[in-house]
Protein backbone atom coordinates (compact mmCIF):
# COMPACT_ATOMS: atom_id res chain seq x y z
CA UNK A 1 0.00 0.00 0.00
CA UNK A 2 1.48 3.57 -1.14
CA UNK A 3 1.68 6.20 1.42
CA UNK A 4 -1.56 7.89 -0.53
CA UNK A 5 -3.39 4.84 0.02
CA UNK A 6 -3.20 4.48 3.55
CA UNK A 7 -3.54 8.61 4.55
CA UNK A 8 -6.50 8.47 2.35
CA UNK A 9 -7.66 5.02 3.90
CA UNK A 10 -7.07 6.62 7.17
CA UNK A 11 -9.08 9.90 6.26
CA UNK A 12 -12.09 7.75 5.12
CA UNK A 13 -12.05 6.16 8.34
CA UNK A 14 -12.21 9.48 9.81
CA UNK A 15 -14.69 11.09 8.49
CA UNK A 16 -17.02 8.15 8.49
CA UNK A 17 -16.67 8.88 12.56
CA UNK A 18 -16.71 12.92 12.30
CA UNK A 19 -19.06 14.73 11.18
CA UNK A 20 -20.80 11.47 9.79
CA UNK A 21 -21.14 8.91 12.78
CA UNK A 22 -21.89 12.24 14.58
CA UNK A 23 -24.78 13.48 12.03
CA UNK A 24 -26.52 9.83 12.41
CA UNK A 25 -26.63 10.14 16.26
CA UNK A 26 -28.02 13.78 15.66
CA UNK A 27 -30.34 12.99 12.71
CA UNK A 28 -32.00 10.01 14.94
CA UNK A 29 -32.14 12.36 17.96
CA UNK A 30 -33.71 14.83 16.11
CA UNK A 31 -36.23 12.05 14.59
CA UNK A 32 -37.15 11.20 18.35
CA UNK A 33 -39.55 13.94 18.61
CA UNK A 34 -42.02 12.18 16.46
CA UNK A 35 -42.70 9.73 20.14
CA UNK A 36 -43.73 13.12 21.45
CA UNK A 37 -46.10 14.09 18.99
CA UNK A 38 -46.65 15.25 14.85
CA UNK A 39 -46.92 18.65 16.10
CA UNK A 40 -43.31 18.78 17.49
CA UNK A 41 -41.93 16.57 14.85
CA UNK A 42 -42.61 19.64 12.98
CA UNK A 43 -40.92 22.04 14.92
CA UNK A 44 -38.08 20.58 14.59
CA UNK A 45 -38.11 20.07 10.97
CA UNK A 46 -39.35 23.94 11.05
CA UNK A 47 -36.35 24.72 12.83
CA UNK A 48 -33.44 22.66 11.09
CA UNK A 49 -34.89 23.95 7.62
CA UNK A 50 -34.48 27.91 8.97
CA UNK A 51 -30.98 27.40 11.26
CA UNK A 52 -28.86 29.92 9.66
CA UNK A 53 -26.61 28.76 7.11
CA UNK A 54 -28.21 25.23 6.58
CA UNK A 55 -27.43 24.88 3.04
CA UNK A 56 -23.70 25.97 3.75
CA UNK A 57 -23.65 23.28 6.59
CA UNK A 58 -25.37 20.40 4.71
CA UNK A 59 -22.63 20.70 1.83
CA UNK A 60 -19.83 21.29 4.11
CA UNK A 61 -20.80 18.91 6.44
CA UNK A 62 -23.10 15.86 5.30
CA UNK A 63 -23.14 16.40 1.37
CA UNK A 64 -19.58 16.39 0.47
CA UNK A 65 -18.37 13.98 3.59
CA UNK A 66 -21.06 11.91 2.16
CA UNK A 67 -20.05 11.40 -1.55
CA UNK A 68 -16.61 11.23 -0.80
CA UNK A 69 -17.04 8.45 1.56
CA UNK A 70 -19.38 6.50 -0.55
CA UNK A 71 -17.57 6.92 -3.52
CA UNK A 72 -13.81 5.52 -1.86
CA UNK A 73 -15.96 2.58 -0.16
CA UNK A 74 -17.24 1.66 -3.12
CA UNK A 75 -13.82 1.57 -4.65
CA UNK A 76 -12.64 -0.36 -1.53
CA UNK A 77 -15.65 -2.47 -1.64
CA UNK A 78 -15.05 -3.58 -5.67
CA UNK A 79 -11.44 -4.11 -4.91
CA UNK A 80 -12.26 -6.34 -1.62
CA UNK A 81 -11.44 -10.36 -1.09
CA UNK A 82 -14.22 -11.16 0.14
CA UNK A 83 -14.60 -14.75 1.02
CA UNK A 84 -17.11 -14.86 4.30
CA UNK A 85 -18.84 -17.77 2.75
CA UNK A 86 -15.43 -19.79 2.50
CA UNK A 87 -14.30 -19.12 5.84
CA UNK A 88 -17.26 -18.04 8.51
CA UNK A 89 -15.90 -16.22 11.04
CA UNK A 90 -17.72 -13.15 12.85
CA UNK A 91 -15.40 -10.77 11.93
CA UNK A 92 -14.98 -12.20 8.09
CA UNK A 93 -18.41 -11.48 8.04
CA UNK A 94 -18.50 -8.50 9.68
CA UNK A 95 -16.42 -7.36 7.15
CA UNK A 96 -18.53 -8.55 3.99
CA UNK A 97 -21.69 -6.86 5.30
CA UNK A 98 -19.60 -3.62 5.89
CA UNK A 99 -19.06 -3.64 1.96
CA UNK A 100 -22.96 -5.07 1.31
CA UNK A 101 -24.11 -1.91 3.49
CA UNK A 102 -21.97 0.23 1.63
CA UNK A 103 -23.94 -0.11 -1.62
CA UNK A 104 -27.44 -0.67 -0.07
CA UNK A 105 -26.46 3.03 1.96
CA UNK A 106 -25.61 4.80 -1.02
CA UNK A 107 -28.96 3.73 -3.17
CA UNK A 108 -31.09 4.28 0.59
CA UNK A 109 -29.32 7.80 0.78
CA UNK A 110 -29.62 9.06 -3.06
CA UNK A 111 -33.85 7.98 -2.53
CA UNK A 112 -34.25 9.21 1.02
CA UNK A 113 -32.22 13.30 0.13
CA UNK A 114 -34.79 13.11 -3.38
CA UNK A 115 -37.88 12.31 -1.82
CA UNK A 116 -37.52 14.22 1.21
CA UNK A 117 -34.92 16.93 0.64
CA UNK A 118 -35.11 18.19 -3.37
CA UNK A 119 -38.96 16.66 -4.43
CA UNK A 120 -40.11 18.66 -1.21
CA UNK A 121 -39.46 22.42 0.30
CA UNK A 122 -41.92 22.82 3.14
CA UNK A 123 -41.79 21.14 6.43
CA UNK A 124 -45.36 20.09 6.28
CA UNK A 125 -44.30 18.76 2.79
CA UNK A 126 -41.72 16.71 4.30
CA UNK A 127 -43.85 15.08 7.14
CA UNK A 128 -46.66 14.48 4.32
CA UNK A 129 -44.05 12.41 2.11
CA UNK A 130 -42.40 10.66 5.26
CA UNK A 131 -46.19 10.06 6.31
CA UNK A 132 -47.21 8.01 2.86
CA UNK A 133 -43.79 6.21 3.31
CA UNK A 134 -44.08 4.91 6.17
CA UNK A 135 -47.82 3.97 5.66
CA UNK A 136 -46.88 2.03 2.42
CA UNK A 137 -45.85 -1.27 3.38
CA UNK A 138 -43.26 -2.02 0.68
CA UNK A 139 -41.67 1.51 1.26
CA UNK A 140 -41.42 0.86 5.01
CA UNK A 141 -39.70 -2.13 4.47
CA UNK A 142 -36.89 -0.22 2.32
CA UNK A 143 -36.51 2.20 4.98
CA UNK A 144 -36.26 -0.53 7.69
CA UNK A 145 -33.36 -2.06 5.74
CA UNK A 146 -31.80 1.34 5.21
CA UNK A 147 -31.81 2.48 8.65
CA UNK A 148 -30.32 -0.70 10.11
CA UNK A 149 -28.02 -0.82 7.13
CA UNK A 150 -26.56 2.58 8.13
CA UNK A 151 -26.54 1.43 11.60
CA UNK A 152 -24.55 -1.74 11.12
CA UNK A 153 -22.18 0.29 8.97
CA UNK A 154 -21.65 2.68 11.77
CA UNK A 155 -21.30 0.79 14.42
CA UNK A 156 -18.95 -1.78 12.71
CA UNK A 157 -17.18 0.75 11.10
CA UNK A 158 -16.86 2.48 14.75
CA UNK A 159 -14.82 -0.93 15.80
CA UNK A 160 -12.93 -1.17 13.04
CA UNK A 161 -11.74 2.43 13.13
CA UNK A 162 -10.72 2.30 16.90
CA UNK A 163 -8.66 -0.73 15.86
CA UNK A 164 -7.37 1.26 12.60
CA UNK A 165 -6.29 4.01 14.86
CA UNK A 166 -4.67 2.04 17.84
CA UNK A 167 -7.53 2.91 20.20
CA UNK A 168 -8.43 -0.62 20.55
CA UNK A 169 -5.38 -2.82 20.67
CA UNK A 170 -4.84 -6.22 21.99
CA UNK A 171 -6.97 -9.54 21.72
CA UNK A 172 -9.06 -9.19 25.05
CA UNK A 173 -9.67 -5.46 24.47
CA UNK A 174 -10.73 -6.00 20.87
CA UNK A 175 -13.37 -9.05 21.89
CA UNK A 176 -15.16 -6.48 24.58
CA UNK A 177 -14.96 -3.58 22.09
CA UNK A 178 -16.72 -5.75 19.80
CA UNK A 179 -19.23 -6.67 22.24
CA UNK A 180 -20.23 -2.97 23.32
CA UNK A 181 -20.21 -2.27 19.02
CA UNK A 182 -23.15 -5.46 18.82
CA UNK A 183 -24.62 -3.71 21.71
CA UNK A 184 -24.51 -0.56 20.32
CA UNK A 185 -26.11 -1.77 17.14
CA UNK A 186 -28.90 -3.45 18.53
CA UNK A 187 -29.74 -0.39 20.79
CA UNK A 188 -29.84 2.06 18.02
CA UNK A 189 -31.31 -0.25 15.35
CA UNK A 190 -34.31 -0.15 17.81
CA UNK A 191 -34.33 3.15 18.06
CA UNK A 192 -34.42 3.51 14.75
CA UNK A 193 -37.29 1.05 13.95
CA UNK A 194 -39.25 2.60 16.48
CA UNK A 195 -39.21 6.07 15.33
CA UNK A 196 -40.04 4.63 11.53
CA UNK A 197 -42.79 2.85 12.92
CA UNK A 198 -44.22 5.46 15.03
CA UNK A 199 -44.68 7.29 11.70
CA UNK A 200 -46.25 4.44 10.41
CA UNK A 201 -49.15 4.73 12.71
CA UNK A 202 -49.05 8.42 13.14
Amino acid sequence: MSKFDFYIRRFHSLIALVPLGLFLCFHFLLNSSVFISNAAYLQVINFMKNAPFIIVLELVLIAIPIIFHGIYGIYIAFLAKNNAFQYRYYRNLAFYLQRVTSIILLAFIIWHVYTVRMAVHTPEGVIGVLLAQMQNPLTLVLYVIGVVSAVFHFTNGLFTFCITWGICVGDRAQKIFALCAVALFVVMSVWAVGILLTLSVA
